[in-house]
């Protein structure tokens, strides 16, 4: 029996021989198996075949599963940290946190379910507020405004990615309609339904800050 893992830290364990399995390994394995066939297709058993390893040797590096998926979640949030520094205006800043986010969560919508199956909080989750605080800050709210503004932002940003992560190209479409019984859907082509997901998000993250700068910006 292999030793296990100990309780769960953050940071990555020195390796015990060189060209030995990484922890790393083992969280970049799951990363693609969610990728690619979705959350409820990783377990021990199918990273270890991904990686050609005995999944009793896992174990040395992932105490269970749930710390596998609190792993994987904190490896992906580090993609939603946008480069130091942040811009200095609270509109760009706030406008760079939810590109970084929005590409995110398409490359792994799984992330999202995997927080609502274990909201485990990792460094990055810290790192990631603490640069969405830093951004808000530029608007001088008080705290429950500052909350308000992120939260909003935050739900823009999640729910565009997931509307543009479960229909992908397969966006339905309109059938032709009788004009006299549908008169105001006769004046929407199906082409106008068909403009990218990245350019609908722009589009509207635009709108949205311009509403937080009437609303917030401007007294």
């Amino acid at each position: 029996m292999p030793n296990r893992a100990a309780e769960l830290t953050w940071n990555e364990p020195e390796p015990r021989a060189q060209g030995a399995l990484t922890r790393s390994a083992v969280v970049r394995a799951a990363i693609t198996i969610a990728d690619t066939e979705g959350l409820d297709a990783v377990s021990i058993r199918r990273v270890a075949a991904q990686l050609g390893a005995r999944p009793m040797s896992l174990y040395t590096h992932i105490a269970s599963k749930d710390d596998l998926l609190d792993l994987m979640a904190n490896d992906v949030i580090a993609q939603v940290l946008v480069p130091e520094p942040l811009p200095e205006h609270w509109r760009e800043a706030l406008a760079d946190i939810a590109r970084h986010s929005y590409a995110a969560y398409i490359a792994h919508p799984w992330v999202l379910e995997a927080f609502s199956r274990r909201p485990h909080i990792g460094p990055n989750v810290l790192r990631h507020a603490e640069q969405s605080a830093t951004a808000v800050a530029g608007l001088e709210l008080d705290a429950r405004e500052a909350r308000t503004v992120l939260g909003i932002v935050d739900d823009y940003t999640i729910g565009h990615a997931v509307r543009a992560a479960s229909l992908g190209d397969h966006v339905p479409q309109l059938p032709d309609v009788d004009a006299a019984e549908f008169p105001q859907l006769a004046r929407l082509p199906p082409a106008a339904a068909n403009q990218p997901f990245e350019d609908t998000f722009e589009i509207g993250l635009d709108v949205l800050l311009d509403g937080v700068e009437r609303r917030f910006a401007s007294r």
